[in-house]
């Protein structure tokens, strides 16, 4: 009798509870609690997926909320919105949100192109329409950007190109034997799996080269900040690469050069790198004014190569453990130094293989962190140029 008794007013409590959950409120005053600012996006290439941006919708009243209607206020700019699990096409209705409880949107982004060189603002208005008649809205604001594609490139006769339009990289981009490709003042921004390979001549002067993620990993830290973002540049035997004030960064090796290649860079950085900065074998390389900075390997190897370092940097800051040598210099290594200025967390940043004769000590410097402008490494952002008054004056890229 007892337990029969018992499941009775269990069955009613938990009928109560339940009418309570489903009760829902038509009062206009009764809203859902929206983010207050704007969700910003990032800026991304037209033509490109963004990553994906979220952010809640709660319901903070004692009673259930019915959203009679979800919509975009365009529907035109390339938004794809999911709610609850639901992607908007082109709207939801029926939504239910009971009281106390959340639920998740969903936004991405494809924008459509935009007929202009620099980055323009897309914006946009998610609705919600409640059964009340109430109305509410999530302002969204996000950037597009017009880039020049280059998919499985090759170039296979002599080509200049000088833009100030961004340049997308997919997959490999060749020069072939015998062809020569100049870049001027334009930055080519490289997707994850993409690559540069020289079999000819690179001439290249004022061009960043570096990935295509233009979005944040954390708010404080930027993608571009993230090294291995793409694969970096191959020169193969016969190939030549020519730099001049060039910013090479965020690769997973920055150059490799094979036996009988030729890299010849001037004012150049090379920085930030999941593998080497440079490594070659059986190359000869002439780097003048350069920074070789944060790499996970070395910032530059060498074996069997003819190497000229004049008035460079090497600093080996890579913020992470298990970061190899500034300088290693193997067998078979003929090599110039003039005024090299090194730097890093290590005391031994130079690696000589015994058949090498030893760096006289007048042909370098070893800088101290303090000696340099900004090492954040919380950040990630670096700025080597010495500080004034250094003993360091005189020597690396930035005397």
């Amino acid at each position: 009798m007892m337990k029969r008794i018992f499941y009775f007013l269990l069955t009613i409590m938990l009928c109560v509870a339940c009418s309570d959950d489903e009760q829902f409120t038509t009062s206009s005053s009764d809203l859902l609690t929206l983010p207050d600012d704007t969700l910003k996006m990032d800026t991304v290439f037209s033509g490109r997926s963004s990553a994906t941006y979220t952010f809640w919708v709660h319901n903070r009243n004692s009673k259930a909320l019915r959203i009679q209607n979800v919509r975009l206020r365009d529907a035109n700019k390339g938004f794809r919105i999911n709610v609850d699990g639901e992607y908007l096409n082109p709207t939801i209705s029926g939504v239910e949100v009971l009281g106390g409880d959340s639920l998740l949107v969903f936004v991405e982004l494809t924008a459509p192109e935009a007929g202009q060189l620099e980055p323009i603002p897309v914006d946009e208005e998610l609705h919600f329409t409640l059964e009340s008649g109430a109305e509410q809205l999530v302002k969204l604001r996000a950037w597009t950007w017009d880039a020049e594609r280059w998919v499985d490139k090759t170039v296979s006769a002599d080509e200049t190109v000088a833009t100030d339009k961004p340049i997308l990289v997919t997959g490999t981009l060749v020069i072939e034997e015998g062809a020569t490709l100049r870049l001027e003042g334009t930055t080519l921004y490289f997707h994850d799996d993409a690559s540069l390979v020289v079999r000819g001549t690179l001439e290249a002067e004022g061009v960043t080269l570096r990935g295509d993620r233009l979005d944040d990993m954390f708010s404080y830290l930027p993608y571009d900040h993230i090294s291995g973002q793409w694969q970096g540049i191959t020169v193969e035997e016969k190939g030549r690469l020519k730099m001049t004030e060039c910013d090479l960064h965020g690769a997973f090796l920055g150059i490799m050069a094979a036996e009988g290649a030729g890299v010849m860079l001037t004012g150049t950085v090379v920085h930030n790198n999941a593998g080497d900065g440079i490594n070659a074998n059986g190359a000869e390389l002439i780097l003048d004014h350069c920074l070789l900075s944060n790499a996970e390997g070395s910032l530059l190897t060498v074996q069997n190569c003819s190497v000229t370092l004049t008035q460079c940097t090497l600093a080996q800051y890579y913020p992470f453990a298990l970061r190899d040598t500034a300088l290693h210099l193997g067998e078979g290594t003929t090599y110039t130094i003039d005024k090299l200025l090194i730097a890093g967390y290590e005391e031994e940043l130079i690696s000589i293989h015994e058949s090498v004769e030893p760096v006289k000590e007048e042909a370098y410097h070893q800088a101290k962190k303090e000696d340099f402008v900004l090492i954040d490494e919380d950040n990630l952002i670096y700025d080597f140029h010495l500080k004034p008054d250094t003993e360091s004056a005189g020597f690396g890229c930035y005397e």
